[in-house]
């Protein structure tokens, strides 16, 4: 529907039947009567609505790919709490896709900008790499690493992107690149013609809001008029103003614009009665002069005062007549010097029952080149609970020669990630001084699993400032971060550059190189490379000391060169494995190692180094590190927790093979309890597991296995509440051998109980020393298949502790939360500390007796009543002399430590044994 047709539906009339040549003569007239139309059509997306949620379909005058819509405020795309730019409505884009229009009545030759607010949705994971601006196909802009707008008082972004047509037509298109579940959100888009030596003025035409629409069946009906402050309804915005009063946008021979000739395309801005339109422009060059231009109305027998400022100095005030007819608006022009890099402009109109016209905004003069954006680097980490990583912020050093600049920092999800030093509302500010360094560091520590944001919170007090990058924590309970190299991008060239999650190593490839030249990608896509005499390392946190554990990692070297490489394995500072003579392993699958080690910490630095003969270039190729822990004697499963493909990006599907397992399309990963596929149960080993979406089969090749022993498999299996829950039935077969036939698979618990998932038991004869194991899944409708944790044992697998039916399941003395089995179990999660720390200052010291003695014997002031169990050093359920003697006696005579958990510098834990203290009340800094 065009905008005439809009307009002449909008208003109630007789119905008048014409013959069609009739009608042709009247749209004819009507062409030649009335001024060119917007340029850009719809361009508040406010003429469709689909009102089935989530309101998918298509989005009038605009070609559209992907999953598309029209959003309200409501709507689930919209954030809630995030002011939509313009009127009511908004597009979205989901996932990557394309939102165009063919655009006409261009002038070849002059310079336009193309204008648009844009937002991401506060949902789902994913990233929204880029928003590209393009005209005919080519690239204008590139909005890179958008994220949610967030703050106090959240906005859509703002950008204005300038191009030169070469014809009078051509093609606008918005494309998104996404990965995961990202979705792009679009508002008033606008295109002006501006030469240079304009300084950008938002929507300075009034033309982002579209015309009135007619009223319509399905809400907001109250804006859908000219004007936008209805008595009944508060006020929509009015893209790039501030407004008050009474305000709107109206057509040619509309109820406002009912005069004159419209200076730039359809709309104007209007102010009916005392009221405001005001807008903060920034680019300028504070001691310059500029003029302010702008084309004024008013509407027939209206006689209004018009006041122009700036800032707060009024420029010009006047009474305003009507041009009449099709008379040209009233033009005028006023200049001011700039005081600093942004000025507020105003036009107000001061008289009751009069209305002002206004279009055709400009400021003209020296435009100050625009500020470089804000800098985190990296600009992503993952880490662990207790774990802090390091980012680096660069502010423009431009900004910090004119003025000091001050920013707030804050976590979108502060009970995942936290920022170091930050006050009690979470905010960490860092000042950086007038001509001072543009650099400082933070540290964001992780608290639990899941992602958390980082939000600059009062980046609009620095107008022209901007922070384009999406800036996360990852919070991963998995032994291993990063596992498989896909959580960053392949740097650019040959691939040089930081590993997330990992210090050191060289960089990252793809399949192909050039460091990559052979081998079949074991995980996903991506791979590490460490060229020459290098090491990669990170810490690993979590284990519990004498338990044994296989780290699994893939490894190859480049073939250029031909020259051998060789890797040593260290942990906790000791070699635990050394490879030497790795050489390219051509077209076949990586190299595989599972090194069994048995830690003595609960933490260590796990090394991979690699050493070359002098003068030598070799490369060794690094995937599917991975770590788990096992009983000695079970047969190796390559990645049987599925830990080693790190974490997926949206809702888990992964494009490529993951590590160990076959079974084609459909097979992905999944992070509990985070869904939507992982939406219920608890998973029994770290934090990933696999889900299988619909039927199919899963298989991994078995080595070592020795005919005619006995042994057992097990694993645990759930499946995914959603979509009715049709039928799920899977089979396991080893070899020849049938395990399991036709069994049904029901959901662990409800959505988001924390009940174990299901584990399954089957006692075998091994009848080769390999063997297939295979999973076959039959499905009817839309059913996922979750399982976690496979092991195969030798003779029959002892059963395994249940955490909290108060029984010793597994016949080891211990019951519940008391057996290390249920550590991880939520039901075992009670409140973290560090034994032995009486004190709480974090360290274990002779400080610590003390507290304890003058707890006992001396009735002075302690720290010891508010965490008794870290006073109780030797975890006997009571504080007495016995704990400062342990303490003591470990500080200075070489005695053993106090019980777990801790002592410092161990990690924190929960107390697992059973005592009469109330529950602990330990200052949660000492665990950092």
């Amino acid at each position: 529907m065009s905008q005439r047709q809009l307009l002449s539906s909008s208003r109630a009339r007789p119905t008048v039947r014409r013959p069609s040549w009739a009608s042709a003569l009247v749209a004819l007239a009507l062409c030649r009567l009335l001024p060119a139309e917007s340029l850009v059509q719809n361009p508040s997306f406010e003429l469709n609505f689909n009102e089935t949620w989530p309101h998918y379909g298509p989005v009038d005058a605009w070609t559209v790919a992907g999953g598309t819509g029209v959003n309200q405020a409501d709507g689930p795309f919209h954030n809630v709490g995030t002011a939509v730019p313009d009127r009511d409505r908004i597009a979205f884009l989901q996932g990557s896709g394309t939102l165009s229009q063919a655009i006409v009545g261009l002038t070849p030759g002059k310079r336009y900008w193309i204008q648009l607010h844009y937002d991401a949705r506060a949902c789902c994971g994913g990233t929204i790499r880029s928003i590209l601006v393009k005209w005919n196909g080519e690239p204008l802009d590139n909005i890179a690493n958008v994220v949610p707008a967030g703050g106090a008082s959240p906005s859509y972004a703002f950008q204005n992107v300038p191009f030169t047509p070469e014809a009078d037509a051509g093609t606008l298109t918005f494309e998104t690149v996404i990965d995961g579940d990202a979705t792009a959100l679009f508002d008033a888009v606008t295109i002006v013609q501006r030469d240079e030596g304009n300084v950008v003025v938002a929507n300075p035409s009034f033309e982002a809001s579209g015309p009135p629409t007619a009223d319509i069946a399905f809400p907001p009906g109250a804006h859908s008029g000219e004007l936008f402050t209805p008595e009944d309804q508060g006020p929509a915005n009015l893209a790039g103003w501030t407004a008050a009063g009474d305000y709107g946008i109206s057509l040619t021979g509309g109820i406002y614009a009912d005069n004159g000739a419209i200076p730039d395309q359809d709309l104007v801005g209007f102010i009916d009665g005392p009221g405001s339109l005001s807008q903060t422009i920034s680019g300028l060059a504070p001691g310059t002069a500029y003029d302010l231009s702008f084309a004024y109305n008013a509407r027939t027998g209206s006689a209004p005062h018009l006041e122009v400022r700036v800032g707060e100095a009024v420029l010009s005030e006047e009474d305003v007549s009507p041009v009449g007819g099709d008379n040209p608006y009233h033009r005028k022009t006023v200049s001011f010097d700039a005081a600093e890099a942004t000025a507020t402009i105003a036009f107000a109109q001061t008289l009751e029952g009069q209305t002002l016209l206004l279009d055709d905004v400009r400021v003209v003069g020296r435009v100050a080149p625009e500020l470089p954006p804000l800098r985190f680097a990296p600009a992503a980490v993952e880490i662990g609970p207790t774990l802090r990583a390091a980012i680096e912020l660069t502010v423009p050093a431009e900004l910090l020669e004119r003025q000091a600049v001050g920013l707030q920092l804050a976590m979108d999800r502060p009970e995942r990630a936290q920022l170091m030093v930050a006050d009690e509302a979470g905010i960490l500010t860092l000042l950086f001084e007038q001509g001072g360094s543009n650099v400082q560091s933070f540290e964001v520590e992780g608290v639990s699993i899941g992602t958390a944001s980082l939000s600059v919170l009062n980046l609009a007090d620095f107008p022209g400032l901007k922070s384009p990058q999406a800036v996360s924590a990852e919070v991963t309970s998995s032994f291993v971060r990063n596992a498989s190299f896909e959580g960053s991008p392949v740097p650019p060239g040959p691939g040089y550059g930081p590993i997330l999650g990992w210090a050191g190593g060289s960089g990252l490839n793809g399949a192909g190189g050039p460091f990559a030249d052979n081998g079949i990608v074991p995980d996903r896509s991506q791979v590490a490379f460490l060229q020459g005499a290098a090491a990669l390392s990170q810490e690993v946190v979590g284990l519990t000391p004498g338990k044994g554990y296989w780290l699994q990692l893939r490894y190859n070297a480049r073939a250029f060169g031909g020259t051998a490489i060789d890797l040593s394995v260290v942990f906790d500072s000791a070699e635990i494995q050394s490879l030497p003579g790795i050489v390219a392993v051509g077209d076949a699958p990586y190299s595989f190692a599972n090194i069994v080690f048995v830690p003595a910490r609960s933490s260590g630095l796990l090394e991979l180094r690699t050493s070359v003969a002098a003068g030598v270039d070799a490369t060794l190729l690094l995937d599917a590190v991975s770590i788990v822990q096992r009983e000695p004697g079970e047969v190796v499963i390559e990645n049987p927790s599925f830990e080693a493909s790190g974490s997926p990006v949206g809702v888990g599907y992964i494009a490529g093979p993951i590590a160990g397992w076959s079974g084609g399309s459909g097979i992905n990963i999944g992070i509990q309890p985070f869904g939507p596929f992982t939406d219920n149960g608890a998973a029994p080993d770290q934090d990933r597991v696999l889900f299988k979406q619909g039927p199919g089969t899963l298989g991994q090749r078995i080595l070592g296995l020795t005919p005619g022993e006995e042994y057992t498999l097990t694993y645990s299996m759930n499946r995914r509440l959603c979509c009715e829950l049709p039928s799920l039935i899977h089979s396991v077969s080893l070899g020849e051998q049938i395990l399991i036939t036709d069994q049904e698979v029901f959901p662990a618990g409800l959505a988001g109980e924390a009940v174990p998932y299901t584990e399954q038991s089957v006692p075998f004869v091994a009848t080769s020393e390999e063997a297939d194991l295979v999973f076959a899944l039959s499905v009817v409708g839309d059913a996922t298949f979750l399982i976690d944790d496979v092991r195969i044992r030798p003779g029959e697998a002892p059963p395994r502790e249940v955490c909290d039916n108060g029984a010793d399941d597994d016949g080891d003395g211990k019951a519940d939360c008391a057996d290390q089995d249920c550590a991880a179990a939520a039901a075992c999660q009670g409140p973290r500390f560090h034994r032995g720390d009486a004190d709480q200052n974090g360290t274990l010291q002779l400080t610590d007796a003390v507290q304890v003695l003058g707890y006992l014997f001396l009735g002075i002031p302690t720290k010891v009543p508010d965490c008794l169990d870290a006073a109780d050093a030797d975890d006997n359920g009571q504080v007495q002399l016995t704990d400062a003697v342990r303490i003591l006696g470990f500080l200075f005579l070489g005695l053993g430590p106090p019980a777990p958990p801790g002592p410092p510098p161990e990690a924190c834990g929960a107390d697992v044994e059973p005592d009469p203290f109330d529950p602990c009340s330990y200052d949660p800094v000492r665990c950092q």
